[in-house]
């Protein structure tokens, strides 16, 4: 099969799949609208997670940082009907377009969704981006570890958890990280979130 016609059923198919997958889910914790958010936020999980994380903060119809890839098209094929808004690229520089994007949208009122790690890894390494964008924007971070009931483990750089439908979910919702636009050394909250996000690391694995 051409790598053309691969990325057409891709296209296609992804988005029925994952309106099936999705809707059969079932997650233990309260539903996002719950948190009772007065301000936008950033959600951030690891790239791994969002399979999961992805239809819990689906509610609150946040903006997602999206890969300029193929994987990015499917995504955005998959999620253009679910309410949520797109921005392409990613933070690795403060004055890129996806940056300013991300800004602007908090700057409107808007959520924003971003895996932190993504979209090339390695695993777990919280770029700075994301807190780079809490300290200029005052939106506080939101960290969201959902730990899956029966999933598969993707052998992928991000070790993807994709669960079986109808499963039950659990999602920790982290207390909201704010960083002070005055930070003199973000990597130190690089570190703090890292470390929270990947707290739940030894449960997940020992659940396979």
């Amino acid at each position: 099969m051409s790598q053309g016609l691969l990325q057409k059923l891709k296209l296609e198919l992804t988005p029925l799949i994952y309106k099936a997958l999705s809707s059969s889910l079932r997650y233990d914790s309260p539903d996002v609208l719950s948190l009772d958010l007065k301000a936008p936020v950033i959600f951030a999980c690891l790239h791994r997670d969002m399979l999961l994380t992805i239809p819990f903060v689906a509610p609150a119809h946040p903006s997602v940082l999206v890969s300029r890839s193929r994987d990015g098209d499917i995504l955005i094929q998959t999620l253009s009907r679910e309410g949520f808004d797109f921005v392409r690229g990613s933070t690795g520089k403060e004055g890129g377009a996806a940056f300013r994007a991300l800004l602007e949208r908090i700057k409107v009122g808007r959520n924003v969704g971003i895996a932190v790690d993504g979209p090339r890894g390695p695993f777990g390494h919280v770029h700075q981006g994301v807190v780079r964008l809490a300290a200029l924007s005052g939106a506080p971070i939101i960290p969201l570890l959902p730990l899956p009931g029966r999933h598969h483990a993707l052998q992928t750089w991000d070790r993807t958890v994709a669960p079986w439908p109808f499963s039950r979910i659990r999602m920790r919702v982290g207390e909201p990280m704010i960083i002070p636009p005055d930070s003199s050394d973000l990597s130190v909250e690089v570190q703090r979130l890292q470390a929270i996000l990947l707290e739940q690391e030894v449960a997940v694995w020992e659940s396979v």
